[in-house]
């Protein structure tokens, strides 16, 4: 069952930011277990998400295309830093398109767009990176710090 991290005895919990169409205030949570049923992540999700994804990139969206007859988007990523990825996905960006690279997603979750940097956080599905949660990095960020602080922290991201 990939992808079902929030069916994993994790709580609803606040809104974050981001690229659904669920709004401005919220992160994209894609579960290919429920049908590909998109929803905010919160931000336990997102936790869990960090340590147990195939992948884990901090970079920023380049482009979305959009494929009406497989029913999926395509997100064109920069991925500036790789902080995690089993298997071998991506390549962190130097110059030109190394740094390039795809994430799909079902059609229906409305993914666009939108300025910033993101962390993209995923499954590996034969070959393709498929989206888990993409939250903004500095909501990320903001969640990992204050559930470091209170020591509920699922296991150590490195941010810097």
């Amino acid at each position: 069952m990939l992808g079902c991290i929030c069916q994993m005895g994790v709580q609803e919990g606040g809104p974050g930011q981001l690229i659904a169409r669920h709004g401005p205030q919220a992160h994209v949570c894609v579960h290919s277990c429920l049908g590909g049923a998109c929803r905010p992540c919160s931000d336990a999700e997102l936790l869990l998400a960090a340590c147990t994804s195939d992948f884990v990139i901090h970079g920023i969206i380049h482009g979305v295309a959009h494929d009406v007859e497989l029913q999926e988007s395509v997100i064109t990523v920069v991925a500036a830093r790789v902080l995690r990825q089993t298997p071998p996905l991506f390549q962190a960006g130097r110059s030109g398109d190394q740094g390039l690279t795809s994430i799909r997603t079902p059609l229906r979750c409305g993914v666009r767009p939108g300025p910033g940097t993101f962390l993209f956080m995923g499954w590996s599905r034969f070959g393709e990176a498929w989206l888990g949660c993409a939250p903004r990095f500095q909501e990320f960020r903001r969640a990992y710090e204050a559930a470091r602080a209170a020591h509920l922290h699922p296991c150590e991201v490195a941010l810097h």
